[in-house]
């Protein structure tokens, strides 16, 4: 079974590389105003084909048609790598991740080819080149998928937000769409501390160990929650108006709202210091 889902896996990476990059060739010559948001729509019938393969059956809680006109930043708690699966095969999105995914041999190029937006916490510097870039594709339709904590947790508490990849939909005017991601059974087995390492991917776990157990499982439930959505433009484009944005969104994801929202003061800092620079 394991090998048989390898396989397919891998066949159906190979078709998506070979799609996308015959896609952007499509969009270059036809000189296409919308590049990202084909993209995205392409990335999710590949990501529902992952998501059959790796059997997990997902129940959605909300109305999933309201992102259809695309343009929204859709933010997640984050639990393991294939939380952008799951999410991606319902809602046509552009990923982003961690910087160190660029240089990757062959995964890297096909981050890029999705347009995958590569985030580098350790760069402050570059807070404002993310902002432009996120506010880029957004201007295209394309939805931007983001897990604002910037890290995998086990699930038990969510991690302080970023407030820097906030700052794009914040001075885009963009509509926020928070969802919450649970994975409610592994092999027909409820997820508890026993077996919730067969799917959340965390702390210094590593990668090919997990996922051969991944691919070992029989079947996997997960639960989508949609949430309200958040209207950025009712908060200042300042570090006060991250921060309230920030600490909403947290509790949007919690589904409460009130006290108890983190976000990460350094992240805060770096946007205020590129300010100036995305003033226009």
């Amino acid at each position: 079974m394991r090998w048989v889902k390898l396989a397919a896996l891998l066949f159906v990476w190979a078709g998506i590389f070979v799609c996308v990059a015959l896609v952007h060739l499509w969009v270059s010559l036809l000189r296409l105003p919308n590049r990202w948001e084909i993209i995205s729509r392409l990335t999710q019938s590949h990501a529902f084909l992952i998501r059959k393969i790796l059997n997990i059956e997902v129940t959605m809680v909300g109305d999933v048609g309201q992102l259809e006109r695309g343009g929204y930043v859709i933010i997640s708690n984050h639990l393991s790598y294939i939380d952008g699966f799951v999410l991606a095969s319902i809602f046509p999105v552009v990923f982003t991740t961690e910087g160190r995914f660029k240089k990757s041999p062959v995964i890297g190029q096909w981050l890029t080819l999705l347009g995958t937006i590569f985030i580098n916490r350790e760069r402050k510097n570059q807070v404002s080149s993310l902002v432009l870039e996120i506010r880029r594709k957004l201007k295209q339709k394309a939805n931007i998928l983001l897990f604002p904590e910037g890290d995998s947790t086990n699930g038990e508490r969510m991690l302080p937000f970023q407030t820097a990849p906030l700052a794009a939909p914040l001075r885009n005017r963009s509509i926020i769409a928070p969802v919450t991601l649970a994975y409610s059974s592994v092999d027909n087995e409820p997820v508890s501390n026993a077996n919730r390492e067969l799917i959340y991917w965390y702390g210094d776990m590593h990668f090919l160990p997990h996922f051969w157990k991944l691919l070992s499982l029989r079947s996997i439930k997960a639960i989508v929650t949609i949430r309200p959505q958040i209207e950025c433009f009712r908060y200042e484009d300042n570090s006060a108006g991250r921060k309230k944005l920030a600490a909403d969104c947290y509790n949007q994801i919690l589904g409460r709202r009130g006290k108890g929202s983190l976000y990460r003061q350094e992240d805060d800092e770096a946007v205020e210091d590129s300010t100036t620079l995305l003033s226009t």
